[in-house]
């Protein structure tokens, strides 16, 4: 795992960090151990807090949204997949902030038992997001492939068999007691970005993020997003996705380049809440990188 002090020169992990030590809150992450959102809760928290695995990244934003947690770590978009629906449907859902960004770089590893070659290998186990990510690599191996609900779920599956390999995080085979024999096996660079959630709206950083939705006529989206167009405010993110109580309706997930302690900023949101069916402001926040 990469160390954490090379990192403390980024001012928004520092951030991070001495908010929580002050405030000595609870941290849940989608889990299981080994995810990559318990790589991202690693690296900001330190393994030596109560980090708390969640089943579903649901169950992470509501647990914030009920106080059970002070911080939450979802992902929210990848770079190859686009936005992940959950964590949208889940911020529209629940009342909670997002407070800082993350955007980390995901290496995946060819993972083994030890004293395991890679001539050995005859059997490839992963989620299948992961298995597609790094084909060229696995089709060059002359191995079957075997999806799996997880990474973490591959590396139980070949605990103790020498001719099976799981792509994986290096993270996930120190956990599981299993060797990370190449790392870098992705096709291309792989780059998640991921939330820190919690119940309090900031006002400060480079990003705003909100969701809205816009009635289902001509140029509804145009005058929607008119406003930040003639402010000169860059949209930075913008994703769809259907509203599940409106057939044939949809909710957005809009990130601009503005803070909402700027009186520019905050008119531009005025002028889509004046033309917006909802409009749900998530806060502002740093970007910070991971990689």
């Amino acid at each position: 795992m990469v160390s954490l002090m090379p990192m403390l020169h980024d001012p928004s992990l520092t951030k991070i960090i001495s908010e929580f030590l002050a405030n000595n809150d609870k941290v849940a992450y989608l889990g299981p151990e080994g995810s990559y959102s318990h790589e991202v809760a690693l690296q900001l928290f330190g393994k030596d807090v109560g980090l708390t695995p969640l089943r579903s990244i649901g169950d992470v934003v509501k647990g914030v949204y009920q106080g059970d947690y002070g911080f939450g770590v979802i992902p929210i978009e990848n770079n190859q997949a686009g936005v992940v629906g959950e964590s949208m449907d889940s911020l529209i859902k629940w009342g909670v902030y997002v407070n800082y960004s993350i955007e980390y770089r995901i290496s995946l590893c060819l993972v083994v038992n030890e004293e395991v070659e890679i001539e050995e290998v005859r059997e490839v186990y992963s989620h299948p997001h992961a298995i597609n990510e790094a084909l060229n690599f696995i089709s060059r191996l002359n191995a079957s492939i075997n999806y799996t609900q997880s990474t973490s779920e591959a590396l139980r599956l070949i605990k103790g068999y020498r001719y099976r390999a799981a792509v994986a995080s290096r993270v996930g085979a120190g956990i599981h007691g299993l060797k990370p024999l190449i790392c870098g096996i992705e096709d291309n660079p792989n780059y998640t970005r991921f939330l820190v959630i919690t119940r309090r709206m900031s006002r400060v950083g480079n990003r705003t993020m909100a969701i809205f939705s816009v009635p289902n006529k001509p140029g509804s989206l145009f005058n929607a997003l008119k406003s930040f167009a003639d402010l000169g405010i860059n949209l930075s993110m913008i994703y769809s996705r259907p509203n599940r109580g409106s057939p044939w309706g949809y909710d957005f997930l809009l990130e601009t380049e503005c803070q909402l302690a700027d009186e520019t900023c905050q008119g531009a949101f005025n002028g889509l809440s004046g033309t917006a069916v909802y409009v749900k402001l998530l806060g502002s926040y740093s970007i910070a990188r991971i990689y």
